[in-house]
């Protein structure tokens, strides 16, 4: 019936299809336990809390740490190319973010098993949707493709800013999903607009890139626009970065910090591979969107007197520093954003756990910096980590980020003596003043640790689960004293 030259070719083309899903396995197999953790519910319900949860945590945490195995071996191997018919694209470097971003992840949903935290289907769930929709982010090769995992990021971030019941939880959740199935819209009209001006949904398409020399550029920009504003809200980049605040404080710390990581480096990542296809000058916009941010998100910190707002800025201000590599050429850009990435992860991991309920007369919310007052007397371990993950957080040594911050710095002068223009400069020249800045926002909490008397007697307390800290503070010292292993073990 079919001819043998016929048989051969769907051979090799069911060969190719087989070996694209393989390559996607550590992907797929994340979807997976997202759907386990829902049809597991079944089984569970009505259980005790405590039962479930530790159940949950169980799943979660033995089905990622075999998932982090397969995205190991992937790395080692370097696959590269198209997978699930040219929908995605995994390569050495993509298969290296998604490490990074399984291998945070991971360790947030291990300290917070540690620490004792309960762990909702809610929160499973939404933890799992962030993380999947990250991972298939950073390997998307098509607009269908971008658009689900975007969306199926966001779905988690939705059901976490929902979980908090009461009329603050509603007041921050609930303008943040309107908006954000506003942006969602304005996302797909972006795409549309470039679909009818290339033909073409794929980015590796090289109608795609034709499209920038020779279509309208009105409409190119309006296109981009869109999709990029898009973006810009979900990543609570400036200027639609108020909503960012609102949901960060009606977080726990595990989800506060989870939001704060894997979306950002996810996306940034995206940056960096979609900048690669347009042969457009974009580093005016790009300037312009860091400094921007940069200054919203630091100076919005500089005026907090709420610990988990100040926190929420800061990871703004993280942000603008994180857009910054796009001015970079792919490679080194990449290798800076996977320091970057490992480093800010681990200290927003460290200050964020530390920084909840630092009195335990006070386990609803952190109001004000008047918690933090003496704590050094009744917890120096616990105020000693704290110090270190807000040194890093700034940037200085001995914290592994101060060379991920002078990466970015050298990066960008770089880019200065390449093709300097009045945008780059006055990006590097607002970076160096936001990091001043931030010395100051930063170090508030630990001053008032240290150096501010209790209004109470506090006794010392006995301090538990910080040992779980203590080496991840450790972690971020040996980043800074060990770049060269780190870099080489990414295997770009």
């Amino acid at each position: 019936m079919f001819s043998a030259e016929t048989l051969a070719g769907l051979s090799v083309k069911l060969d190719q299809i087989v070996q694209g899903f393989s390559w996607m396995l550590p992907e797929i197999l994340v979807l997976g336990l997202l759907i386990l953790g829902i049809f597991s519910e079944l089984f569970i319900h009505g259980n005790s809390e405590k039962s479930s949860s530790s159940w949950r945590y169980f799943i979660s945490l033995l089905g990622l740490f075999f998932i982090l195995a397969l995205a190991f071996q992937r790395l080692q191997n370097g696959h590269n190319g198209f997978a699930s018919f040219s929908l995605f694209w995994i390569t050495p470097a993509s298969n290296a973010i998604n490490l990074l971003i399984l291998a945070l992840g991971f360790l947030i949903l291990m300290v917070s098993q540690i620490t004792g935290k309960k762990l909702s289907i809610e929160e499973q769930i939404g933890f799992l949707s962030i993380l999947s929709g990250s991972l298939l982010t950073g390997i998307s090769n098509h607009w269908l493709s971008l658009f689900l995992s975007i969306e199926l990021m966001s779905l988690g971030t939705y059901l976490l800013a929902g979980i908090r019941k009461d009329s603050e939880g509603a007041r921050a959740a609930l303008p943040y999903v309107l908006f954000g199935m506003a942006t969602s819209a304005i996302f797909l009209y972006g795409v549309s607009l470039m679909y009818g001006l290339s033909g073409t949904m794929s980015f590796s398409n090289p109608a795609f890139t034709r499209v920038f020399s020779s279509a309208d550029p009105l409409f190119i920009g309006l296109s981009l626009g869109l999709i990029s504003s898009a973006l810009l809200f979900k990543m609570s980049w400036a200027p639609f970065q108020p909503w960012s605040p609102d949901v960060l404080e009606t977080l726990s710390a595990p989800w506060m910090a989870w939001i704060s990581i894997a979306p950002k480096i996810a996306v940034t990542w995206l940056g960096i591979r979609m900048i690669h296809f347009i042969p457009t000058d974009m580093s005016m916009y790009i300037a312009a969107l860091a400094i921007l941010t940069l200054l919203i998100g630091n100076l919005g910190a500089l005026r907090q007197t709420n610990t988990k707002r100040l926190l929420a800025y800061s990871s703004i201000a993280h942000g603008g520093f994180m857009a910054m590599v796009w001015l970079s050429p792919a490679k080194e850009a990449t290798e800076a954003l996977l320091f970057y990435g490992l480093t800010y992860g681990l200290s927003t991991i460290l200050v964020f756990f530390l920084a909840e309920h630092p009195s335990e007369n006070d386990l609803d919310d952190v109001d004000n910096l008047d918690t933090w007052k003496g704590l050094s007397k009744s917890q120096p371990i616990k105020s000693l980590l704290l110090f270190v993950g807000f040194i890093a957080l700034i940037g200085l040594p001995p914290a592994g980020t101060f060379l991920a911050k002078i990466t970015y710095f050298s990066l960008l002068w770089e880019s200065i003596q390449a093709h300097s223009n009045i945008a780059t400069i006055t990006l590097l020249t607002v970076a160096i003043f936001a990091t001043a800045v931030s010395v100051f926002y930063y170090l508030k909490i630990p001053f008032y640790i240290y150096f501010k008397k209790s209004e109470s007697n506090q006794a010392i307390k006995i301090e538990k689960d910080m040992w779980i800290f203590g080496i991840i503070a450790a972690a971020i010292i040996l980043c800074l004293l060990t770049p060269n292993i780190i870099f080489n073990f990414w295997n770009l």
